[in-house]
């Protein structure tokens, strides 16, 4: 509907629908040159400011999703900004929202680096083939950058925390303005007239498109493609893309990240050497409390076997000690067997003359009848001497055998005794005795135990 159509009266808020209608059909996509006035970023991250010239001013909106590729504006620059003209129906404010916008005169630097870039472009120097690797073992770095600004100071702080060990020439130089092209050009030669370095970093801060003008002149560009040492350009921010950037071996979208890509290799190699320390320390540990271990259960098992030795041994008599108990009761034994016969023939020798007293008057044949009584007597007294003789000497004889069982079982029951005939003890590497083959399998360790001295083996296989 158009509003001399109208023949009665609207609303306020259809007025106000109307009127976008008509800005938005008619204003859609114009360009405004102006200056920025009252900048006034908000927490959501949307801008709002004025343009304005000497007479009049446009309220203006850049929406955060809009602001990709934007300079970063300040109150009082200069600026060719597109958008469309809007009119908020709620309070019928009008404002110009913007969805792109450069520096008056960016336009025409802009237009000059694509022409220069076009035509390095078409010399092959942009080429993937022609670039060069970076050396796997860096030692020497060099920066070509300003002395005084943030990005050495980026720089210098990253390599000590990562690679404090590299080697860091500053070729110092001016990084933007009149001149600034011929100086960084100069430092490039100069550090690979003097083979000064393995990489060279050549960049700067962010700044507005001006600013970084110098890193897409004619004598940057050469310098970097005439240099034999491996050039990372690292200029401005990750959005910022000078020529220096295509032309370089590598880019690098901020000087830090330049500074990461050069001790990438120590730092890896850092890292490697504090991960195998902290292994060889857990394993070294290891060892240490597992030869502990086996160093308490071989004590554990020589006390075991001291105790059992001396148990065995105070269950056992001395084998000497029992010998003169032996002898002693021998002694005994011949003492009263001397005594015996002393008082049998004494006994006999009394009975004998009793009777010849009283039989004098016997005849001859009673006579040679106690004489053969007699001589028959001392025969059996004979007969039981021998008799208690062997009888001593085979109790002897029995006992001195009982003795020498006994001390051969004791020291059957060491286990001592055992290894010193030629058997040995296997434990496993923990100090568990075998007792079967099936105890383990092919490639364990285990630990052999002799006589004198221990070795450890490895199982190749078991029958």
């Amino acid at each position: 509907m158009a509003y001399d159509e109208i023949s009665k009266p609207i609303t306020v808020t259809e007025a106000n629908k109307l009127i976008k209608e008509t800005l938005n059909e008619s204003f859609y996509q114009i360009m405004i040159v102006g200056e920025i006035s009252g900048y006034r970023p908000s927490s959501t991250g949307h801008w709002y400011f004025d343009l304005k010239d000497k007479d009049s001013s446009l309220s203006c909106a850049v929406f955060r999703t809009m602001q990709y590729g934007m300079p970063r504006i300040q109150n009082g620059d200069l600026v060719i900004a597109t958008g469309r003209i809007d009119l908020y129906e709620k309070t019928g404010k009008l404002s110009f929202i913007i969805t792109r916008m450069v520096r008056k005169g960016d336009g025409e630097l802009q237009a000059l680096i694509e022409k220069r870039k076009q035509y390095y472009q078409s010399l092959g120097w942009f080429d993937i083939e022609r670039k060069k690797t970076l050396p796997t073992e860096i030692k020497k770095l060099g920066v070509v950058t300003s002395p005084t600004g943030a990005a050495i100071q980026d720089i210098l702080n990253i390599t000590k925390r990562r690679a404090p060990s590299l080697d860091i020439i500053i070729f110092p130089c001016a990084v933007q303005g009149e001149g600034a092209a011929m100086t960084i050009a100069s430092r490039i030669r100069q550090a690979n007239n003097f083979d000064a370095c393995d990489v060279l970093i050549v960049g700067r801060g962010g700044g507005s498109q001006e600013d970084l003008a110098c890193f897409s002149e004619d004598a940057v560009i050469e310098a970097i493609f005439e240099s034999s040492i491996p050039v990372i350009s690292a200029v401005g921010h990750e959005i910022d893309y000078p020529i220096s950037d295509h032309v370089a071996d590598l880019r690098a979208p901020t000087p830090s990240a330049a500074a990461e890509l050069v001790t990438q290799t120590i730092y890896t190699r850092k890292e490697r050497l504090e991960l195998i320390n902290k292994d060889f320390a857990l394993s070294f540990n290891k060892i240490l409390q597992n030869a502990k271990d086996k160093l308490i259960n071989i004590s554990e098992l020589n006390s075991i076997i001291e105790k059992k030795f001396l148990l065995a041994s105070s269950r056992v008599p001395d084998a000497h000690s029992l010998s003169e108990a032996l002898k002693r009761r021998t002694e005994t034994a011949a003492i009263a067997l001397a005594m015996a016969e002393e008082s049998i023939e004494t006994s006999m020798h009394s009975t004998l003359e009793n009777r010849k007293r009283s039989v004098q008057s016997a005849d001859s044949d009673i006579q040679r009848l106690i004489e053969d009584r007699v001589t028959e007597t001392k025969s059996k007294l004979k007969d039981l001497k021998k008799d208690a003789k062997q009888a001593i000497e085979g109790r002897f004889t029995l006992s001195s055998m009982a003795v020498a069982s006994l001390k051969k079982e004791t020291e059957a029951l060491s286990p001592l005794a055992i290894l010193e005939r030629g058997y040995a003890v296997v434990t496993d590497k923990n100090g568990k005795i075998l007792k079967s083959a099936k105890s383990v399998k092919p490639g364990d360790e285990v630990i052999t135990r002799l006589h004198k001295g221990e070795f450890i083996s490895t199982v190749k296989e078991y029958k």
